[in-house]
């Protein structure tokens, strides 16, 4: 049995909300009980509640702890009068998820809770956190560190609108000890702080691991230069990436060709499909369609006719 429901924004009483999630929560747990039934996949989203999502996850996982998929996305009310129905510290029950989705509201992450659903969560095979933010940087640290450790069975794993820029350690020791296929950091921050060493070591480590084969790095400001240092990560036989997406980047014509040309000295990859959507390739139409036809007799690309000055404009009217 799988359920997938999807709350209405909450009316102005925050604690009948409360109430419906709780009737939620206790209705599917009697139907999993029944002859032949077994709750596999949980979705909530788009709604607003007070109860913070973690303590909804634990709920969840604590009625349901042989769910597969859970996932969360919505909006959260001040919630200083909650209490758990689990009592002050929150212990995770160990579980069979192998899907976790989580886009957090607003407030900061809290890092014990967080750190206890991974470490329970041994089947996990794909995690996507969207939007979290911690309250310091070592929490996010830790977070990478308990991924790397807890989580071997990961294959994909995305994350979303969140800072990582100060947690290049953490992000190189993931990939030099995971298996995972897919990666995403979209919207990260990615290469702020030291990113040309960053970038040889985030490099280096993709390389040096053969099971990568979707890459996707949108939004992280590469520049230029930050996508002719990945060049390199054809270089070697042994990369096996057939996805790259790195639109978003202020990438210009110039730094698309020179990247082309790298990619040309390769000789034969498994590169199938690039993505180089929004970037600022209108700057000189001219060298970005000869970059793109000298891509093209390499992989499939994926672009598009952005304006980058009329996306300018648009971004100072609303600041």
């Amino acid at each position: 049995m799988a359920a997938q429901v999807a709350l209405p924004p909450s009316s102005e009483d925050e604690d009948d909300l409360g109430a419906n999630i709780r009737l939620v929560l206790e209705s599917l747990s009697v139907l999993s009980r029944g002859p032949g039934c077994r709750l596999t996949v949980f979705s909530l989203s788009d709604f607003t509640t007070f109860v913070p999502m973690l303590d909804l996850a634990q709920s969840v996982l604590r009625i349901f702890p042989h769910l597969q998929l859970l996932s969360l996305s919505y909006d959260l009310e001040s919630h200083s009068e909650w209490e758990s129905p689990w009592g002050g510290a929150m212990q995770f029950p160990e579980n069979d998820l192998k899907q976790l989705e989580l886009r957090f509201p607003q407030d900061p992450v809290q890092a014990e809770h967080f750190l206890s659903v991974l470490k329970t969560s041994s089947s996990l095979e794909e995690l996507s956190l969207d939007n979290a933010t911690f309250t310091s940087q070592d929490d996010l640290r830790r977070v990478l560190q308990v991924i790397t450790d807890s989580n071997a069975a990961l294959r994909r794993l995305s994350f979303h609108d969140m800072k990582m820029a100060d947690a290049h350690t953490e992000i190189v020791h993931l990939l030099n000890h995971s298996r995972l296929e897919e990666i995403k950091f979209s919207f990260c921050r990615l290469f702020e702080n030291e990113p040309d060493d960053f970038l040889r070591d985030f490099v280096s480590a993709v390389k040096r691991n053969p099971s990568v084969k979707i890459l996707k790095l949108c939004g992280n400001r590469l520049g230029n230069d930050g996508l002719c240092a990945l060049a390199d990560l054809f270089s070697s036989s042994s990369s096996g990436i057939h996805y790259l997406d790195v639109s978003s980047n202020c990438i210009k014509p110039d730094g698309l060709l020179q990247f082309a040309k790298k990619l040309e000295g390769c000789g034969k990859i498994k590169l199938r499909q690039l993505s180089v959507s929004q970037n600022l390739l209108d700057r000189d139409p001219v060298l970005a369609h000869e970059a793109l036809q000298s891509l093209e007799g390499i992989c499939c690309v994926v672009s598009d006719s952005w304006d980058s000055g009329q996306a300018f404009a648009d971004h100072v009217s609303v600041m």
